[in-house]
């Protein structure tokens, strides 16, 4: 009876439960033994030329692998890489999205969507060792400008430089060699990356949601994710500032910031802040969720306020 080869269960182990049929040949399988293998239900195809095993469930990250090494010019993009680099504010499409050379014919599947094109380099491809191939973070990005809205595509920008550590320009290259008329989500992406504040990346959506409402309310000199040394306290950042008026706002719509610890942390770095002139203005998870409006108006009425001090 044929059985699966120790480095065939390695294969199929470390790569979500998928192996392609080169890879199993190179293991010392033949194409008969893998036919009966599959007679027996030992391995199930799942496209063309990938297998899977049944004993691992057929899931999102099954099928990239399988396609990607089905077709190792295929690159899993758009949502599907998205959720792949767990990024927020993504569209609910649970379909395998990927890049696909053009007037190539990938698997025909219900839960494949291809997009044929060469408008993508070789940087923009990380080959993972899982077997899957997948668009880098800031083309990732790029191509969500296809789905979301420009508020929720700049959140996911912030959060591929933060997450990736990359650099605006990184962020700016990945785009400028595809701009065309046929391409108008490149345009808006472009767009959304000029909009960001100066400053780090924002951590979260709320800060980017509430940065660029205080900014279009007329808010001026914001600067996020601000660094400071605080006496006392050590280093550490505002989500927003203002440095002219040594004025930071804080969103605080974490969890964290209701629980004891989290609150007794805050309450030290604001006394911190305080004693070297930083005046701190806080938005709590209740405005920011069922105040949104009249909050930012408060904030922007205390900027104001601010600007028309004499020692501003």
């Amino acid at each position: 009876m044929v059985h699966l080869t120790p480095s065939a269960h390695h294969l199929f182990a470390s790569q979500h439960g998928v192996a392609s049929l080169q890879q199993l040949q190179s293991t010392g399988l033949s194409r008969s033994q893998l036919k009966r293998l599959e007679e027996r239900g030992a391995i199930v195809r799942l496209i063309n030329t990938a297998y899977r095993t049944p004993s691992v469930p057929l899931d999102e990250l099954t099928r990239c692998a399988a396609v990607c090494l089905a077709h190792p010019t295929i690159v899993v993009a758009g949502p599907t890489a998205g959720r792949l680099w767990g990024f927020r504010r993504l569209p609910p499409d649970r379909r395998v999205h990927v890049l696909a050379p053009p007037a190539s014919h990938p698997v025909a599947a219900n839960w494949l969507v291809p997009y044929r094109t060469k408008a993508f380099h070789d940087g923009d491809v990380i080959h993972r060792p899982d077997g899957i191939n997948v668009t880098s973070r800031a083309r990732t990005a790029l191509d969500l400008a296809r789905w979301l809205s420009p508020e929720d595509l700049l959140s996911v920008i912030e959060q591929a430089i933060h997450d990736g550590r990359i650099a605006d320009h990184e962020m700016h290259a990945v785009a400028v060699d595809w701009i065309s008329s046929r391409r108008p989500w490149v345009r808006t992406y472009l767009i959304q990356l000029g909009r960001r504040l100066a400053g780090g990346a924002a951590e979260s959506h709320p800060e980017v949601r509430v940065a660029h409402a205080l900014r279009d309310a007329g808010v001026r000199g914001l600067v996020q994710q601000y660094p400071v040394d605080l006496k006392g306290y050590g280093p550490a950042r505002f989500d927003l500032a203002v440095p002219d008026l040594r004025w930071a706002i804080e969103v605080d719509v974490h969890p964290v910031h209701g629980e004891t610890n989290g609150k007794l942390s805050d309450r030290r770095r604001d006394a911190a802040a305080t004693a070297e002139g930083w005046a701190i203005t806080r938005i709590d998870r209740a405005s920011y969720e069922f105040n949104f409006d009249t909050t930012i108006a408060h904030v922007a009425d205390e900027h104001q306020t601010r600007r028309r001090r004499p020692s501003a």
